[in-house]
């Protein structure tokens, strides 16, 4: 009885730590450029390297298909998370391995746009 007690404590605070995962970090370690298109705003300011640029929907996922071509994704894990005042905005920051031994320092910067949150900022540093 012990013993299906604890399990079942144990599930339940898997599935809890596994609902708390952000879809953005999840799409991205995935490489499912549908989801994280459909998360994006119309104009995404994106930066790779310190390199920044104000890039439409499609050429932002076609920028990330690029980088993720070089640098499939191993794993991706939230590592922070904030929210800006009356939760109109907020940000993530992740860590991306990829299976080619880089890793990289992922942030997200979420906005409302209307009556949905949308990826306003992505950016992607090398540790």
């Amino acid at each position: 009885m012990r013993f299906l007690l604890l399990a079942s404590m144990v599930l339940s605070g898997m599935i809890a730590f596994g609902q708390a995962k952000n879809p953005a970090l999840d799409a991205l370690s995935r490489n499912d450029l549908n989801s994280l298109s459909a998360m994006l705003d119309d104009r995404v300011e994106i930066c790779f390297d310190n390199r920044v640029q104000y890039l439409d929907k499609e050429a932002t996922i076609s920028a990330v298909r690029a980088f993720l071509s070089q640098n499939p994704p191993k794993s991706c894990a939230q590592m922070h998370t904030g929210a800006g005042k009356g939760n109109a905005s907020n940000y993530v920051i992740g860590s991306l391995a990829s299976s080619n031994g880089k890793n990289f320092r992922v942030f997200i910067f979420v906005s409302e746009k209307g009556d949905k949150k949308t990826i306003q900022e992505l950016k992607i540093d090398l540790q």
